[in-house]
């Protein structure tokens, strides 16, 4: 595992290289979901890197068992030089599922790249956005499109309840398709709950009657507020949706 990167890393100049976060409970959660994912940018990017899958797996495994991790926040940072392996904790905690998330607007609007599609080390958008939410008194801020598209936050993907039906935004928009937000899409297959998958404009939002956002750290979590617009507290496909989740 490398500790040190060199000036000459194309991660120290240019911000080139891939990362997941991965929840560990007694063992890692979607473990090979996430490392499809990462993989498949290593591939689609063009990125290089000196480490094969099936060794960073092995490498990953043992130092969760080697140092007894429970019931933390894994990153897995892949870059040129090699990868690098950290642990926090994860800071979601009861107070948050009960009172729900407050929502604002990024001040950052999106075009239209490929980028945001892969979970790449380049992250200082969403780090700008997620203190701008929180300066001004906001969990989290909602990227949008040039045209005024609702994408996704800074740290999670964003749903919507209207009339028992589950809205999202579409997969061919600028967004990083969440691991999490792929595990509720099948959950609701299983529970026969209809998603649609659609471009939702940012006056829209008043039209819903809940919200709630994912990742893999956090699950899914109610969003109380997106500026002034109040949701429910309680929406009973929501609450379905939790109990398969869980």
């Amino acid at each position: 595992m490398k500790n040190n990167i060199s000036f000459d890393s194309t991660l120290s100049k240019f911000g080139i290289g891939l990362f997941e976060t991965i929840k560990i409970e007694n063992k890692p959660i979607d473990f090979n979901l996430h490392m499809n994912r990462l993989y498949n940018s290593v591939s689609n990017l063009n990125i290089k890197v000196n480490i094969d899958r099936k060794s960073l797996e092995k490498e990953v495994l043992t130092y969760i068992k080697d140092n007894d991790i429970k019931n933390k926040a894994l990153r897995v940072t892949l870059f040129d030089e090699g990868y690098n392996i950290s642990i926090r904790d994860i800071v979601y905690n009861d107070k948050m599922y009960e009172d729900g998330l407050k929502l604002t607007i990024s001040p950052i609007k999106r075009g239209n790249s490929i980028l945001y599609r892969h979970k790449t080390t380049n992250y200082f958008e969403n780090i700008y956005t997620k203190e701008y939410a929180n300066t001004n008194g906001f969990n989290d801020a909602i990227f949008l499109s040039m045209d005024n598209k609702i994408l996704e936050c800074s740290m999670c993907n964003i749903f919507f309840i209207k009339d028992s039906k589950l809205y999202t935004p579409s997969e061919e928009l600028p967004i990083l398709n969440g691991i999490m937000k792929k595990r509720i899409e099948d959950i609701c297959v299983e529970l026969n709950i209809e998603v649609i998958k659609k471009e939702i404009h940012l006056e829209e939002i008043n039209d819903f009657e809940f919200s709630f956002v994912t990742n893999s750290l956090m699950g899914a979590m109610k969003v109380k507020f997106i500026e002034n617009k109040k949701y429910n507290d309680e929406n009973v496909l929501f609450t379905k949706i939790i109990d398969k989740l869980s």
